[in-house]
């Protein structure tokens, strides 16, 4: 997630589209395009609520969210980014479009965390420009953001827990190869705890996949 002050700082990575069934492509070569993905996903009624819109991204980050003024932006810069490329095979080809999804579920997840809270972003931003200056506050600021990371981690598997729960486990595994790459994961982005914890215990029923994430940060004192 982006906002104009958090831009150089908060690279966020962060399915299921459709019909009644699950696709899932069988070759990279036969998986739509992100933007196509994205457009289809941000018009299921689950985020329909959202003021979601799809616009292009700046620098490598494939996907990103940027939340400005109750508005939300979903940045995507993956054609020819080779570190789409990369992201990519963090998941089987057969579970490609669903592994997108989830990537921009997890995506969607901050835009939902962040709804209403415009007063504290702008505290968030403002500890994170005192820790370019204060090292001693660095520390508050990769837990601030590994929280969120864990968040919208957690509310993309519970999506697919709630879409295809035969490829759960299978998403869980991407998503910790994710975790485990340093080219794509830094260690404020090292969620691997609350992925085991999913691997182990699932998801309860009756939950939205927003309100799974919440709780399950709320079950660990974040």
């Amino acid at each position: 997630m982006h906002t104009p002050r958090l831009l150089a700082v908060w690279s966020l990575l962060c399915l299921l589209v459709g019909g009644s069934g699950v696709a899932r492509a069988a070759s990279a070569a036969d998986q739509p395009d992100w933007t196509t993905v994205a457009a289809e996903l941000v018009r299921r009624p689950e985020f329909a609520a959202l003021p979601l819109q799809i616009a292009a991204g700046p620098g490598r980050t494939p996907a990103a969210m940027q939340v400005s003024a109750g508005r939300c932006v979903l940045r995507l810069h993956t054609h020819g980014n080779p570190v789409a490329t990369v992201l990519q095979r963090q998941a089987a080809p057969e579970d490609g479009q669903l592994w997108m999804q989830a990537i921009l579920v997890h995506e969607i997840a901050h835009c939902w965390r962040w709804q209403g809270q415009d007063a504290a972003l702008q505290q968030f931003a403002a500890l994170i420009d005192t820790a370019g200056r204060d090292a001693r506050r660095l520390g508050e600021v990769h837990q601030r953001l590994r929280d969120e990371e864990t968040f919208a981690d957690v509310a993309a598997l519970a999506w697919v827990a709630q879409i295809a729960p035969d490829r759960l486990d299978a998403m869980v595994g991407a998503f910790q190869r994710l975790r485990g790459n340093a080219t794509l994961s830094a260690g404020a982005h090292d969620t691997r705890p609350a992925l085991d914890r999913v691997q182990r215990e699932g998801f309860a029923a009756g939950l939205s996949p927003f309100d799974t994430a919440r709780v399950l940060l709320a079950d660990t004192g974040r």
